[in-house]
C-alpha cells in the first residue's frame, strides 16, 4: 500500500498550501523512514480490539497506518491547522475521535482506559509528558514512545552511572521501560539537531507507596550532597538516623548509587520508624 503522508514533497506542498510553517516550539519533526515507521507499526502490534491515543499525530504520517487495523483510535493535537488536515483525512471514519489542545492540559477522563499510548514527543517537553501518564493522569495498556536518545538513555539508566538519576530512578519505580531501537536524525523531516530511539513503558503490577515519589526527588535536590544532608530537612533527624541503621543504607551514601529498589527500602523503613 502507499503511503503518501511520509513523503517530504508531499509535505511541503501541503504546507504551501495552507501557508505553515513547521513550528519549533512544537518540536515538529515529521518521520519519512519507511523502514522505521515500519518497525513502529510492528512495535504497537495494531489488533482489532486495541485502542489507540496518538499523542501529536501532526499530518498523520502513522495514524494512516495504524488507524485501519484498530478498533478505536484518539488522537490529541495542539496545532490547530494539523487538525483541520486530520479531520479532512480520517474524520469520517467513525472510530477516529480527534482532540485538539495540549496532552498536558487536557481532560483525558473523556477516553476510555486502557489504550496503548503513543508518539513522537517534542524533545522539550518529553519529560514532562513521560511522566503525566506515568504519574497518573491516565489509565494506560502501555506507552510507546519516540525522543531524543539522551532522554531514552537517562530513562533506562543503572545506579551508579552518570546517565543516572532522578528520572531514572522514577520511571524504573513506576513502569518497566525498555529502549526498542534508535533513530538516526535523517529519518525525520526536516531533521533535528539529535539522535532519536523508541521507548516503550509497561506498566508494573505493584502499587507503589505514597510517599516514594516525595522521596525520590528530595534525594536527589542537589546531586553533590549525601542523602543525609538532602533529606535531613524533610525527615525528623531520629526518624531519618533510625531509617538508615535498619535498611542498611549509609546516610553517607549519595542519590545515584542507589536502585529504585533501594528507594522503597529506605522509605519503608522511614514509615517503620515513625510509627
Amino acid at each position: 500500500m502507499k503511503y503518501y503522508r511520509s513523503d517530504p514533497k508531499w509535505i511541503r506542498l501541503v504546507m504551501k498550501e495552507r501557508g505553515m510553517a513547521f513550528q519549533k516550539r512544537f518540536g515538529q519533526h515529521f518521520l519519512h523512514d519507511q523502514n522505521i515507521l515500519g518497525k513502529i507499526v510492528e512495535a504497537m502490534a495494531p489488533q482489532k480490539e486495541d485502542m489507540l491515543l496518538e499523542i501529536g499525530p501532526g499530518i498523520g504520517t502513522l495514524t494512516e497506518r495504524l488507524l485501519p487495523d484498530v478498533g478505536q483510535y484518539y488522537a490529541v493535537e495542539i496545532d490547530r491547522k494539523f487538525c483541520e488536515i486530520l479531520e479532512e483525512a480520517f474524520g469520517k471514519e467513525d472510530h477516529f475521535h480527534l482532540i485538539e489542545g495540549d496532552v498536558l492540559k487536557t481532560d483525558l477522563s473523556v477516553i476510555p482506559s486502557g489504550a496503548k499510548v503513543f508518539g513522537n514527543l517534542p524533545y522539550y517537553i518529553t519529560s514532562a509528558i513521560v511522566m503525566h501518564f506515568l504519574e497518573g493522569a491516565y489509565d494506560w495498556k502501555s506507552l510507546t514512545f519516540m525522543m531524543q536518545k539522551e532522554v531514552a538513555e537517562r530513562i533506562v539508566a543503572t545506579a551508579g552511572t552518570k546517565e543516572y538519576g532522578v528520572l531514572s530512578v522514577i520511571t524504573q519505580s513506576l513502569s518497566e521501560p525498555e529502549i526498542l531501537f534508535p533513530i538516526s536524525a535523517g529519518a525525520f523531516y526536516p531533521p533535528p539537531k539529535v539522535e532519536s530511539a523508541l521507548v516503550r513503558f509497561l506498566p508494573k503490577e505493584s502499587h507503589l507507596p505514597e510517599g516514594l515519589i516525595p522521596l525520590i526527588k528530595a534525594s536527589f535536590s542537589s546531586r553533590r550532597k549525601t542523602l543525609h544532608n538532602n533529606l535531613k530537612g524533610v525527615v525528623e533527624a531520629a526518624v531519618l538516623a533510625e531509617a538508615f541503621d535498619t535498611s542498611g543504607i549509609s546516610p553517607s551514601e549519595r542519590a545515584e548509587r542507589l536502585s529504585p529498589e533501594d528507594f522503597l527500602r529506605l522509605l519503608e523503613a522511614i514509615e517503620k520508624a515513625k510509627s
